[in-house]
């Protein structure tokens, strides 16, 4: 694993690690269920297994298709990133959890379907943020100094989309995950619940149902150290692809 995301989780150790620690400890201690600690672990692995791959491929296949909308903005590519970028306030994702929810009751898989609908959202905002980040890295301010230093020593163009451009639309795109995250988080919740997913969301949803405090406040704040794990591993990519980190001295421009 690279340093940068080590260092971020060991920083995140007190406000990611603790918080589950304490949730699946108050469990143990009172909620009404014998066995609610060993679920609460079940369901955060479970909650865990669905957000992390879909914010993973939702950001990469975002980002790639939001900078391939500044490159060639009407290509086919370029056309399903502007389409990614302008879709996304209008698909949140516990919308889309109830989409895939009946399309599972019509008899799809849950899996793909749950997966699916949570990279969605993340594909959506990795999209808004990688294009005008790809415009400023090609573009004649500060921030396409790299690019033009490197066009400038005679490399391809594809060298340079990948190696200089490209890395400096997805380090805004990874910082600015926290809210692709949350939405995640919420979604997740959603779906489990809509799906009867074993996951952790729909621990806390079933115990508010039934009115039980001592059931979903541990659930609740276990939740809330994962997502700021996950916020933490974003921090820690994007801190390994950045540009900025690897040279001491950037360069400016002309």
């Amino acid at each position: 694993m690279p340093r940068p995301v080590i260092r971020r989780l060991i920083d995140a150790m007190p406000t990611a690690v603790l918080p589950m620690a304490a949730g699946v400890g108050l469990s143990a201690l009172v909620a009404p269920q014998p066995d609610a600690a060993m679920a609460l672990l079940r369901g955060l692995v479970v909650t865990l297994l669905l957000t992390l791959p879909s914010l993973a491929v939702g950001t990469a296949l975002g980002t790639l298709a939001g900078s391939w909308a500044a490159v060639a903005p009407r290509s086919a590519g370029g056309l399903i990133g502007r389409l990614l970028a302008g879709a996304g306030p209008l698909l949140p994702g516990f919308l889309l959890a109830a989409v895939a929810a009946l399309a599972v009751r019509a008899g799809a898989s849950a899996a793909p379907l749950g997966w699916t609908a949570l990279s969605i959202p993340a594909a959506c905002q990795a999209a808004r943020l990688a294009r005008p980040a790809m415009d400023r890295a090609l573009g004649a301010g500060p921030e396409g100094g790299a690019v033009r230093m490197a066009r400038g020593l005679g490399l391809d163009e594809r060298t340079v989309l990948r190696h200089h451009a490209l890395p400096q639309a997805v380090a805004p795109v990874m910082g600015g995950l926290r809210a692709a995250v949350l939405a995640a988080m919420v979604g997740a919740v959603a779906l489990e619940s809509l799906l009867d997913l074993p996951g952790a969301g729909a621990l806390m949803v079933d115990s508010a149902r039934a009115g039980s405090a001592a059931g979903a406040v541990p659930v609740l704040v276990a939740l809330g150290g994962l997502t700021a794990l996950l916020n933490a591993l974003g921090l820690g990519v994007r801190d390994w692809i950045d540009p900025a980190n690897h040279s001491s001295t950037p360069y400016d421009g002309p």
